[in-house]
């Protein structure tokens, strides 16, 4: 391939890119629409002045003014007016995932990212997913830059929720299955058999999950072992089963019951301690 020059969408992989490997060259995808222009059916969908909307930039780019000019330019030509927040361009604030916050931290994450989208009672743009989506999921109608170039219904995808720590995760891995088998014609290893275990999970357990850091995946493999194996222990008072599962360096513990062909989550947890099981007395 040589020496081809690569297109970065995020800000934070531009910014590795321009720190760690100054040999390569690169390019902002938002400089590439700027400077080769956008799709004919997104600026004839913009031919109209719309309501003003306030760009968040990213963290990554506060240093990186280029970018932030050229993601306004094409809000321009898509017909947008802009609201600019108090703290944009080099004064950008975060979203409340860098240096992983809401990790470390997540009452200080909650109150920043709060605090942010705050700042505005118009839409958010940003061109940052995890920023769109950290945003989303606490109620702000914000759209990400290519929503606006390649989307058709703007007021659903400014109102959609964050996909969540699961469907993020298997938005990643079906971006690769797809990718390896257009571009490379090379399937991915078949689906492991707990892929087949139908969940049925309340909104409130699927909140617990989202803050305990479990996907559906590893509620799948628990109970996908539990019901093959018989592992599984039985709570007689709320008919409810109990199982666990240690894939690697996490225990995943998973309370549910038979729905038909599916199962009910009630509960789920997980720790670090190994469960010693062989003990022989």
């Amino acid at each position: 391939l040589g020496a081809p020059q690569v297109v970065l969408a995020c800000s934070s992989c531009y910014q590795v890119f321009k720190a760690n490997l100054p040999d390569v060259k690169i390019v902002s995808l938002w400089e590439l629409y700027d400077r080769l222009g956008i799709p004919d059916r997104a600026l004839a969908a913009g031919g109209e002045t719309k309501s003003a909307v306030s760009v968040h930039d990213p963290c990554a780019t506060r240093y990186a003014g280029h970018i932030q000019d050229s993601a306004r330019n094409i809000l321009r030509r898509l017909g947008y007016q802009i609201e600019e927040l108090p703290l944009s361009r080099e004064k950008t604030e975060c979203c409340s995932y860098g240096g992983l916050m809401w990790l470390a931290n997540r009452e200080l994450a909650q109150a920043v990212v709060r605090r942010r989208i705050s700042a505005s009672q118009a839409d958010y743009v940003t061109y940052c997913a995890v920023c769109r989506d950290f945003f989303a999921a606490q109620g702000k109608r914000t759209l990400h830059l290519l929503d606006l170039i390649y989307g058709q219904d703007l007021n659903h995808l400014a109102e959609r929720k964050s996909p969540g720590y699961s469907q993020r995760h298997e938005n990643r891995a079906r971006l690769k299955r797809k990718l390896l088998k257009e571009l490379w014609g090379e399937d991915m290893d078949g689906q492991a058999a707990y892929a087949a275990i139908r969940l049925i999970i309340a909104d409130d357990v699927q909140e617990r999950l989202e803050q305990r850091l479990i996907l559906v995946e590893d509620i799948q493999q628990v109970i996908e072992l539990a019901e093959r194996t018989g592992s599984k222990l039985l709570n007689r008072q709320t008919g409810h089963w109990l199982a666990h599962h240690r894939p690697n360096a996490v225990t995943y513990w998973v309370e549910y019951t038979l729905h038909g062909d599916a199962f009910v989550v009630h509960n789920a947890y997980s720790h670090r301690m190994q469960v010693a099981e062989d003990v022989k007395v």
